[in-house]
């Protein structure tokens, strides 16, 4: 009888550990459904057959844990205005909460723009060019590299891939299109991993490989608390039935598609408070079948449940 007792206080202590453990991770109040932007055409994922190992990709998030992460809004504008050449006596009123420095010479007008979240705009007063350019995509990569090191934007960590865009201008007599500038685009990492959304660093360079403008988004980020993941059973019904914010990276609709692999990742967007929150998102690798031909992409996903 002594034995019965103490199994069953065991077993009364033991579903009590577990369901503590298992608890509802408490809301930060910082969520929200994440706006991917609109894809173009809309795709009713729904048609489309979908294959995976439900138990591979759930072993690659196991033991996985993610946060919500805000920012804190700007406040020493002119130490900001310092890094790039400016003077708390070039500000000009606020508009929208947007600060704005500028300097005027004879030949160029620079500009700074800076958003409460961090967000900054220099324009250098270099002008575009129309013709082809001198320099290409690998000059540009190196060129901004020496650019953060100019303007004191390297105390970051910046994801290792960088990306490029080209600029091109097609004569409308021969129809020759030339290219005729790059942008360089630099992601951030956020917990160790790429934070996606908007890009950490833009710089446009024009023909000669001269800075016309850099956007820096440096939002100060903290943890606001911990979250629920979206278990990935369920994620794949609420992907098939179009039911969970998603961006897909094809163009046209495929086949069918296979999803080979899966990463825990941040998206970042402002909210209407003018403060920047970045949210997990699964990123999942994907292959879309064609009738004649196989097409890698990526499919972004909202990781964390939402209200909305």
């Amino acid at each position: 009888m002594k034995l019965k007792t103490t199994l069953v206080c065991l077993m009364m202590i033991v579903a009590l550990v577990f369901s503590v453990s298992c608890k509802r991770i408490e809301k930060t109040g910082m969520e929200f459904k994440i706006d991917f932007g609109s894809p173009g055409e809309p795709v009713d994922i729904s048609k489309i057959k979908i294959s995976y190992d439900l138990r591979e990709l759930e072993n690659k998030i196991s033991g996985k844990t993610a946060y919500i992460y805000g920012s804190s809004k700007i406040e020493k504008y002119d130490d900001i205005a310092e890094q790039f050449g400016f003077t708390a006596l070039q500000i000009l009123p606020a508009v929208d909460d947007v600060v704005e420095y500028q300097d005027i010479s004879d030949d160029h007008v620079r500009r700074l723009l800076i958003w409460p979240t961090g967000t900054i705009r220099y324009d250098t007063g270099v002008k575009e060019t129309s013709f082809e350019t001198k320099v290409n995509q690998n000059d540009c990569v190196e060129l901004s590299k020496q650019v953060l090191e100019q303007y004191g934007l390297t105390n970051q960590r910046f994801d290792s891939e960088w990306n490029y865009s080209e600029r091109r201008l097609t004569d409308p007599q021969n129809n020759k299109t030339t290219v005729i500038g790059y942008t360089v685009i630099l992601y951030f990492l956020l917990n160790g991993t790429r934070l996606y959304g908007e890009p950490r660093v833009t710089i446009q360079f024009n023909g000669n490989g001269e800075v016309v403008s850099i956007m820096y988004n440096m939002p100060d980020y903290y943890e606001a608390g911990e979250c629920e993941l979206t278990g990935i059973g369920q994620l794949l019904k609420s992907i098939k039935k179009g039911t969970i914010p998603m961006m897909y990276g094809f163009d046209e609709e495929p086949e069918s598609i296979t999803i080979e692999d899966i990463d825990l990742c941040y998206y970042s967007q402002t909210s209407g408070d003018n403060i920047a929150v970045a949210q997990p998102i699964y990123v999942l690798s994907a292959i879309g079948h064609y009738e004649d031909k196989d097409l890698k992409f990526n499919m972004l996903v909202q990781a964390n449940p939402n209200d909305a």
